[in-house]
Parts: structure tokens; C-alpha cells; sequence
């Protein structure tokens, strides 16, 4: 069944975000594609495609997937973080993992990332505050600072100088007006500002996103016409989510190029930022998980490449319908060759289950993945 850009779109595709759930880093093989959401109850429960073979996905409640499959200790470690969670969100999945992994239970390669997306997150909120504040002086005709050298707390004092002779213009005190900032650079600390060397993890992940896509288009010319077609699919939708990304990318900086109306205005520019950025971190959920994958086999055989190709086309991240705009007939033909895919795609090594898995799971329920 195909569905259009009108009305509720096709019933092949997620209803929102809540539903699809959030993708989650745990390193036990069968839960590569895992995500997490909360039941019908509040309770959360975890989504595992693979599992039962095909596009099945089984739905493990929280307390039940420790008991089923045998866990990494990090990925234990992130399941009791995860139970703190009052919201599901990306964000909050990625801070529990970022917080489990800087511990070095996921050894290496997680306590690194984690180091330095906490330098990256460091120098980030430096230089988004230095940018917003000699925003804010060319918005009110001012000189801007040059905050070269300064640490967060010096581009703060500089700052507060520069900005009290127009304490009157602003219409607000001083503190107030440099508080505001600061929550600005935390909201949109992950998607930063175009331009700006820093390395803002979703824009990373956008722009990691389009080197998977051309990665996919150059590497599917020798490939038989199976594996050809399911990696230029994933192109598609890699650059399609990319597209669907811009427009609250674009809004959150029009709120940037307004900044006088925005700090005055700051109760409706917070929520507003807030509902953006959330926005942005749900479209491109999970599909660094599959980049990352992707260059981990970049120098192995070629039929690995191809088994993680076929892989990625049954598993990929579907935008919901309140997501997709124009792009429900889009989404809707990936679930329709999904179903096709399927019998043509052979049991992976990386979700192969034995008996006793398989007679555990038999208790769960399972929707399509």
C-alpha cells in the first residue's frame, strides 16, 4: 500500500517519533538496531528488529531483555541509566551512553568519544557564546569583542562590559540578558551554527550522512542488481532525511538573525529552539549507528560490505508519517521492497540467534520493524 503527502499518509510508516522509538548504542550484536520507547503503560520497553527473523520486530519489556540475551557489561550499565530516563528522547539516550562510556566500561574506542564530544561540547559553548553576544552588539550598532584567547569565564566578563551601555535598549539587566544566552548555546550546542569550527555532533552526523550516501553510490557500480538497488535506497534516504533536517536547521537560525527580538521574547525563542533542535535529533536518530558500522568495514571483504548493505536496507531508519512532508510514497516504497528484500536477503552472522534465544523470545510480542 503506497500512501501520499495528503492526510495521515501510508499506514506502512511509524505514526511519530514515540512510536519508532529511540535508537540506542548498545554494543551486544543482536541489539544493533535496537530502540527504546515507552509502552502503552509508562513502562519502557525495547524494540529489537532481527530477532525472529525478517521484519519482525520483537517488543522486549524493560525488565525481560537482561534475562533473554546475553549483555555487555556497558550495555547493562546503559539499561540502568536508561531507566532514569523520565522522557525518551535521542538526547537523553545519547547522555546516558556518553556518561556510561566516559566510566570505560565500554573500553577504548566509547571512553574516547566520550572525552571528546566533552571537549567538543566545551569548546562549542565558547565560541557559541562569543558568536551570540557580538551578534547581539551588531544588532544593537555596537563594535564586536575580539574574545581571542579568552576562557569561557573571561568571553563572560568581556561580555557583560561591552553589554551594559545598552542595558536601556535591551530592556533587561545585564545577567539577565548573558543567562539567556547561555541557555541559547545549550539548547542548540548539538547543531551549532554553519561555519563555525566546532564539531557540533548532529551537524557532523548530517554531513557524515552525505559522505555514507556518495560512499553507497560509488561503491554499488560493480554490484549485481540486489545489493546495487538496496544501497541506492539508502542513498535516497540518507539525503532525504538530510533534506527533511534543513528547514528546522534553517529556523533555528532565523531566530539567530533576529536576536534583539529573541532575547526579548525569550520565553517563546526557548521553547521554540527547544522544539527545533529535539526535531533535528529525531530525523537523523540511528543513522550514525550505521556510518559508524559502515567505516568500521570500509577495508574488510567485499561480501561483508554487501551483508552489511542488505543489512541496512531492511533495518534503516523510516521516517514517521508527521515527519516525512512530501515523502510518504517514498518511505512507503522502501517498507514495500523491504518486503521483497527480505527473501532474498540471507541470515546474518551479526543477528544469527540459536534455539535457546529463539525459545525465549516466542513469549514477546512483535510488530513489524
Amino acid at each position: 500500500m503506497t500512501g501520499s503527502g495528503r492526510g495521515q499518509g501510508s499506514v506502512l510508516l511509524p505514526s511519530d517519533f514515540a512510536q519508532r522509538g529511540a535508537a540506542v548504542p548498545f554494543t551486544t550484536r543482536l541489539l544493533f538496531f535496537a530502540r527504546m520507547r515507552h509502552g502503552a503503560n509508562g513502562t519502557i520497553e525495547y524494540l529489537v528488529p532481527g530477532l525472529a527473523g525478517g521484519l519482525t520486530t520483537c517488543v522486549i519489556p524493560q525488565g525481560k531483555i537482561g534475562e533473554t540475551l546475553s549483555m555487555t557489561v556497558f550495555d547493562r550499565a546503559l539499561m540502568d541509566e536508561l531507566k532514569e530516563l523520565s522522557s525518551v528522547t535521542p538526547a537523553g539516550v545519547e547522555q546516558a551512553s556518553l556518561a556510561v562510556g566516559i566510566t570505560g566500561l565500554g573500553g577504548s574506542r566509547l571512553l574516547r568519544r566520550a572525552r571528546d564530544r566533552k571537549e567538543a561540547d566545551l569548546a562549542g559553548t565558547l565560541a557559541l557564546e562569543s558568536l551570540l553576544v557580538n551578534d547581539l552588539l551588531a544588532a544593537l550598532d555596537a563594535d564586536p569583542v575580539n574574545f581571542d584567547g579568552a576562557d569561557l569565564e573571561g568571553v563572560r566578563g568581556l561580555a557583560a562590559t561591552q553589554l551594559e551601555p545598552h542595558a536601556a535598549a535591551l530592556g533587561s539587566p545585564i545577567e539577565a540578558i548573558l543567562s539567556r544566552i547561555q541557555q541559547w548555546v545549550q539548547i542548540i550546542l548539538p547543531v551549532g551554527v554553519p561555519g563555525l569550527e566546532y564539531p557540533a555532533a548532529y551537524r557532523a552526523t548530517l554531513a557524515d550522512m552525505e559522505r555514507f550516501a556518495a560512499d553507497l553510490m560509488e561503491w554499488l557500480i560493480p554490484e549485481p542488481v540486489g545489493p546495487a538497488e538496496m544501497a541506492q535506497r539508502i542513498a535516497v534516504a540518507a539525503r532525504k532525511t538530510i533534506a527533511t533536517a534543513q528547514p528546522p536547521l534553517d529556523r533555528i537560525e532565523e531566530y539567530r538573525t533576529s536576536i534583539l527580538d529573541s532575547l526579548t521574547n525569550w520565553d517563546t525563542t526557548w521553547a521554540a529552539l527547544r522544539t527545533e533542535v529535539e526535531s533535528v535529533s529525531n530525523i537523523i536518530d540511528g543513522w550514525q549507528r550505521l556510518i559508524d558500522k559502515w567505516d568500521a568495514v570500509s577495508r574488510m571483504e567485499r561480501v561483508d560490505q554487501r551483508e552489511l548493505v542488505e543489512l541496512f536496507a531492511l533495518y534503516l531508519p523510516i521516517l514517521p508519517r508527521k515527519s516525512a512532508d512530501g515523502n510518504h510514497e517514498f518511505w512507503a516504497s522502501i517498507r514495500e521492497n523491504q518486503n521483497r528484500w527480505k527473501d532474498t536477503v540471507a541470515t546474518s552472522e551479526m543477528l544469527a540467534t540459536d534455539q535457546d534465544i529463539r525459545d525465549k523470545i516466542g513469549a514477546f510480542k512483535v510488530e513489524r520493524a
